[in-house]
């Protein structure tokens, strides 16, 4: 009877720690649903005042990066230019007279024979894989429903034929291109819009384009050697 009582008194024992266990987990739980019930007034200043911050962060790091890259575009249309100028200006100072290709021009258009590098010619008798100095024909014009300048050359053969390689973009984006022509006569220069009978004696290069402080112009004067 003694050994019953004490393993009664042993199993109350253990259920009395069981449920005083399970009470202290059922009390912990309702504190921390509780707790999740909802934020304080302060918490949800918190929340608003970070994701404040971070959106100002973000607009500020995107507005700086849209400034940089319009900026670069700048740069990038000036370099263009640049570079057509150095370029038109070797091809005019190389030019030849040939009975056979003429120098012809308006404001908007330009060709002329000159010393190009591409294939050799078939006609040439040298390796047609290699790239070489050679006579032809090259021509500028600006396309005004592309907003472009296009520069393409052709060898001999194909000058001959009325032929050009394909055409290439030298600029993007450009609102105007005006070509002009001067010529010494009588002891004055005279200028005229469009190429006369012979060689002029240098060409005035004009290119237009905008960004965001207005409409910008740069030209340059080449001097032509076989010019009047």
């Amino acid at each position: 009877m003694q050994s019953r009582s004490a393993a009664t008194q042993i199993m109350g024992w253990i259920h009395q720690k069981k449920t005083t266990k399970r009470r202290k987990v059922f009390a912990l739980r309702h504190r921390m649903l509780f707790s999740r019930r909802g934020m304080t007034l302060m918490e949800i200043l918190i929340v608003v005042s970070l994701i404040a911050m971070t959106s100002v962060a973000i607009y500020s790091a995107l507005s700086n990066g849209l400034r940089v890259w319009e900026r670069s575009q700048q740069l990038v249309i000036e370099e263009d230019v640049a570079i057509f100028f150095d370029k038109f200006s070797q091809d005019l100072r190389n030019a030849f007279r040939y009975s056979m290709f003429k120098f012809e021009g308006g404001q908007q258009r330009i060709t002329f024979p000159t010393i190009i590098h591409m294939l050799a010619d078939k006609r040439s008798g040298l390796p047609q894989k290699e790239y070489v100095d050679q006579p032809g024909k090259v021509e500028y014009y600006y396309d005004g429903l592309e907003d472009i300048l296009y520069r393409r050359q052709a060898n001999y053969s194909q000058a001959l034929n009325g032929h050009f390689f394909k055409k290439r973009a030298l600029i993007h984006g450009v609102e105007a291109v005006k070509f002009s022509y001067f010529y010494y006569a009588e002891g004055r220069e005279i200028y005229s819009p469009d190429v006369l009978e012979t060689y002029p004696s240098r060409v005035e290069v004009e290119v237009e384009f905008s960004d965001k402080q207005g409409k910008k112009k740069m030209n340059r004067f080449i001097d032509i050697p076989l010019g009047s």
